[in-house]
């Protein structure tokens, strides 16, 4: 599991504190984010006082703990092909860093002089990088021009030892504001202890956030470094423009050049360009050069229909891939709402090729009469292609693949406030093909009814069937039955226990009675998802009279 907490106030008048807490387990897995690095634990404080009208104080603690397994590179085919959504582990990394610091902001006139003690605590258990270390931080912003200032800092470290990660330096350099969200900085670096010691950095950036008219925004960041290695190159320039084409029709492009160079080395782990990264291995991919274009529409007809559609592809010496996507939302009638998406994709880079495009159509409709929703009902469809291929297949112009549709149909009848029936048809066919001339298919049907009857004010009883079965190349047949009471903390909260005897179980057709024996479920109602949606005064047959 993961977590994270954050807490931000003022203290006291003049005095303003704020802490964090970060923690992921080691096989923490989240496709939806990546905002977590899987076995590392982050937590720290600071508390800032102004204890002067131009002088103030910051006192700050932080602690890093890395514990688990970076993962490894994935580069073939076959890893790919194996269905692989988690990452491979790699190196084993078991590392912490502990940071205090002290320091003080004075104003001088113009000028902002800062003077900070920093103590590290560093340990690493698998090699030597460990030890502790003191350092002296001063830095000094000057304004010289109303749009140039100059910036000078210089960090010393006062103990035996230096830290085998942050070197001393002194740096030198100047910022000039050539226009409002523009900033140009030049800036010498000379490292003088530490792993870097004996080392020179000169570097020139480009930070640009600049609004050319109403609907026109340019942005970028390039950073030119030169030091002992050679000369490097990171930056990332494009545009953006909205076009309004008609009343509720508007039109997005877009444009971005990408300067990258690899990866680089953490902690947690390193980035590189490896083949592909599930899961939540992409804390490790880095940033390669190309170029990015995208076109899109976008459709507002007020509250009654919405639609979009977009265009993207990206090009560089890696590789090439294209994304096509488009989503609809819209109220056919008073009582029936649909919406539909659709996503293609292709993929290649410096290590894969020749894979087909993937594609996911998604149609549902959802039927909710607003003054009698005694009944309500949802039809489902999906359609999707995932084409692959071995290097066997490579010469032969033909590979692994797959094509599913899948049709769901549920339905909720409510005569009465004590009476609740629920119903849900499904079924899924599939076809894989290794060439035109083998294939195999599948068809998977589901089927599932639940009647529940409110016997109190706040208790019920349900009873519940399932069965699902497949023809085909493998034939199976499941049926699973449930008794289960409920009980409800409040109108939107329902808490159940019941007994499942048997299971019936899918993928796409529902997750609920996987196995049997004993379960705990909770409930919750959903309102105002939609304006007035949940919301809609209940027929008189429906509104119970309790005492």
């Amino acid at each position: 599991m993961a977590y994270r907490v954050t807490a931000k106030g003022e203290l006291f008048k003049g005095v303003t504190g704020d802490a964090y807490y970060r923690s992921a387990d080691a096989g923490f897995s989240n496709n939806s984010t990546v905002s977590f690095v899987p076995g590392q634990r982050r937590y720290g404080a600071q508390v800032q006082a102004k204890i002067a009208a131009k002088t103030s104080l910051k006192v700050q603690y932080d602690h890093e703990d890395n514990k688990g397994i970076a993962p490894t590179r994935l580069n073939t085919l076959d890893e790919l092909l194996n269905g692989q959504t988690e990452a491979t582990p790699g190196a084993r990394v078991d590392n912490s860093l502990s940071t205090f610091s002290v320091g003080v902001q004075q104003q001088i006139g113009k000028a902002n002089l800062n003077f900070d003690y920093l103590h590290r605590d560093r340990a690493d258990r698998l090699t030597n990088l460990g030890g502790s270390s003191d350092q002296l931080r001063t830095r000094l912003n000057l304004p010289v021009a109303r749009n140039l200032s100059l910036f000078a800092q210089n960090e010393t470290t006062i103990s035996k030892d230096a830290d085998s990660i942050v070197s001393d330096r002194n740096l030198i350099g100047l910022n000039w504001q050539t226009m409002p969200g523009m900033n140009v900085q030049l800036a010498q670096q000379f490292y003088t202890r530490g792993q870097r010691s004996g080392q020179a950095v000169t570097s020139l950036s480009v930070n640009n956030e600049y609004r050319l008219g109403p609907n026109t925004d340019l942005f970028g960041r390039y950073s030119l470094l030169k030091g002992n290695s050679g000369l490097t190159t990171q930056a990332s320039m494009g545009v953006k423009h909205s076009l309004k084409l008609t009343p509720g029709l508007r039109a997005d492009l877009s444009y971005e050049h990408i300067f990258g160079s690899g990866g680089t080395r953490s902690a947690s782990g390193g980035q590189d360009l490896p083949a592909f990264t599930p899961g939540q291995s992409a804390a490790s991919l880095g940033l390669p050069s190309g170029d990015n274009y995208s076109v899109g529409l976008n459709y507002n007809d007020g509250d009654r229909f919405t639609a979009n559609a977009r265009y993207e592809h990206r090009f560089s010496s890696t590789g090439n891939n294209t994304v096509i996507s488009a989503g609809l939302t819209g109220k056919l009638s008073p009582a029936i709402t649909a919406l539909a998406s659709y996503q293609q994709a292709s993929a290649a880079n410096v290590r894969l090729e020749g894979l087909g495009d993937t594609a996911a159509l998604k149609v549902g409709l959802a039927y909710r009469e607003p003054q009698d929703d005694r009944f309500n009902a949802l039809l489902r469809y999906e359609y999707r292609r995932n084409p692959s291929v071995i290097p066997e297949t490579l010469l032969i112009g033909s590979g692994t693949g797959s094509k599913e549709h899948l049709f769901g149909l549920e339905m909720i009848y409510t005569p009465d406030w004590r009476w609740e029936f629920y119903g849900k048809f499904a079924f899924r066919s599939s076809r894989t093909y290794l060439a035109d001339d083998f294939t195999a298919s599948s068809f998977v049907t589901l089927g599932q009814a639940k009647a529940t009857y409110r016997f109190a004010k706040r208790w019920d009883a349900a009873i519940e069937g399932r069965w699902i079965g497949q023809t085909g190349a493998a034939k199976f047949s499941e049926v699973g039955w449930a008794l289960e009471g409920g009980y409800y903390v409040s109108p939107n909260l329902r808490l159940g226990l019941g007994y499942s005897f048997g299971k019936a179980r899918d993928r796409d057709l529902g997750i609920a009675r996987s196995a049997g024996g004993l379960y705990l479920g909770v409930t919750v109602k959903l309102d105002q998802l939609f304006n007035g949606f949940g919301l809609q005064k209940a027929s008189k047959a429906a509104v119970p009279t309790v005492k």
